[in-house]
């Protein structure tokens, strides 16, 4: 990993107006979806369809696929590393050990801050049923996985750029300008600014920028997409549903699983 070819640092700078492109989508959808919303109003058929089941579906869906789809096309090209991916040629002695203890360290630390702040606020059990517990974690399992390998595309490619740069330790800082740009991203959706002053909502989108940090390190210790995915699904699984508001509350409603905890759209 200390050392990169020719060839892969091409690739990294041939991936660059990828993250550009990607990241650049996602702000103008974000921003006239927005917009959209905002000249509609509460009460219209944009607002009816997007929190139906087919409407909550098609957006979750859809936003699956802009998560997904620019890295698996990538890597089927050819342009992107599996072993920067942390999907191939994994070291299963110091690093994996290391990673896991990180991993399990602040998953504990995570869920007993969670689970206190939830204990706090006094709330009952987010699920009504076994159904749609199940249906709930295997949607946000998804989600994490959908995420973190977002995630570790744009690290891919800024951890191959900073080596074309010339920067020394190449994985470490680029991994950290990985952050910085997905924290940049992320800042661009006018709905990020929204869910920040929601009770409910807020909670979920601080654990997401915690669980961005953590898997980060533990990826640096451990080159392990897999060992960042399981601590994300764990922590969200387990937490998220719990940490919603009164008006997020899963407890005692009939919506699908893209509709709990769902009060707008999930950028």
């Amino acid at each position: 990993m200390s050392t990169f070819s020719p060839t892969s640092i091409a690739l990294g700078r041939t991936l660059l107006p990828w993250v550009l492109a990607s990241t650049a989508s996602y702000a103008l959808a974000t921003i006239l979806l927005a917009l959209v919303w905002r000249h509609a109003g509460p009460q219209n058929r944009l607002s009816a369809l997007a929190h139906s089941v087919g409407g909550a579906a098609a957006g979750w869906l859809v936003w699956m696929i802009w998560l997904i789809g620019p890295g698996y096309a990538a890597l089927l090209l050819g342009l992107l590393s599996p072993r920067l991916m942390g999907l191939s040629q994994i070291d299963l002695g110091t690093g994996l050990g290391l990673g896991a203890l990180f991993a399990a360290l602040s998953l504990g630390v995570l869920l007993a801050a969670g689970l206190t702040y939830r204990r706090t606020r006094h709330t009952g059990s987010p699920y009504s049923s076994l159904g749609q517990a199940v249906g709930a974690s295997v949607r946000l399992v998804l989600e994490a996985g959908s995420l973190q390998w977002h995630w570790a595309f744009y690290r891919s490619a800024i951890i191959a750029a900073a080596a074309g740069m010339g920067l020394s330790s190449p994985v470490y800082w680029g991994a950290w300008l990985a952050v910085g740009w997905i924290c940049l991203e992320g800042a661009l959706s006018p709905f990020l600014w929204r869910d920040l002053r929601t009770p409910g909502l807020a909670e979920i989108r601080m654990l997401r920028g915690v669980l961005l940090f953590a898997t980060t390190v533990v990826y640096l210790l451990s080159r392990n997409f897999w060992l960042t995915w399981a601590l994300h699904a764990l922590t969200t699984v387990i937490l998220e549903p719990r940490l919603s508001g009164p008006g997020g509350s899963l407890g005692g409603n009939k919506k699908g699983p893209w509709q709990q905890n769902r009060r707008q759209q999930p950028f």
